[in-house]
């Protein structure tokens, strides 16, 4: 069978070239369908909002692992799940570009973006965007399970056509915020954000009860009464109505207020 060379134009047409800042990564997840994968979120330099999935970013090349507030350039196309924001990365042309070390330049990005409250933004349309805190009034830990199911065992067993499936730590809590936005909402939220995953895989090597010092980290320092912190919320791809905490934005007000962007 012969491809029509005009429906390969269409296909390439389809893929835009985008910059986006990176600042949402989330804890990864075992999938059936794509092996693994880090839904990631960032603002692109006109100031609009991705989600990129799949993702599979511990096998993608080291030159390629990008960390939060790195600015790649990607080939995207329209995802296929109704969501404003989201875009189907073409992972092999992503290239880290860049990285933004400081508060000031990466406030120009984000804060034009933030909305008062989950409310806002929900009004606004959005599935993906940073919303204001007013206050952080609990840390929370549950227990969950310490293994993965026996299907999800199995797919880590699996083989791809280039290697192994590496190991991935089961993270056996369910993290959460109580929070209240600037619109004065109190808020339950999970939390998926991979530092969370990262800081406590850490920490209960290094710490007798590692969730103490977690909820010391980011009650007192990271969320704490010297930031201006927002949280990148956005909502899970099969039930839309419920908005999770996929990262965390917390600038030091003293460095706003010194740059006036506050």
């Amino acid at each position: 069978m012969t491809r029509d060379p005009r429906a390969i134009t269409i296909i390439l047409q389809m893929k835009t070239l985008e910059r986006i800042l990176i600042t949402v990564r989330t804890y990864p997840t075992i999938s059936t369908k794509y092996m693994e994968t880090v839904c990631t979120g960032g603002i692109t330099d006109k100031g609009q909002w991705r989600r990129l999935y799949p993702v599979p970013l511990r096998y993608m090349d080291k030159a390629q692992q990008y960390s939060t507030f790195d600015i790649i350039e990607v080939d995207v196309e329209e995802a296929k799940d109704g969501r404003a924001e989201s875009r189907r990365p073409h992972n092999p042309s992503l290239k880290v570009v860049g990285s933004v070390k400081g508060w000031q330049e990466r406030h120009a990005w984000v804060g034009p973006t933030i909305h008062e409250s989950l409310a806002a933004m929900r009004a606004a349309g959005r599935t993906l965007a940073p919303v204001a805190v007013r206050e952080v009034q609990e840390f929370i830990a549950e227990k969950s399970s310490t293994e993965w199911t026996p299907e999800q065992l199995a797919k880590l067993k699996e083989m791809n056509l280039y290697e192994e499936r590496r190991p991935l730590e089961k993270i056996p809590f369910e993290f959460r915020f109580r929070w209240l936005d600037n619109d004065g909402q109190e808020h339950n939220s999970m939390i998926l954000s991979w530092e969370f995953g990262q800081t406590w895989r850490k920490y209960h090597e290094s710490y007798a009860d590692p969730i103490v010092v977690m909820r010391d980290k980011w009650m007192n320092d990271l969320c704490g009464p010297d930031r201006q912190v927002s949280f990148f919320m956005g909502n899970l791809a099969q039930r839309r109505q419920v908005f999770t905490v996929c990262g965390v934005y917390g600038p030091p007000k003293k460095e706003l207020q010194q740059g006036n962007l506050w």
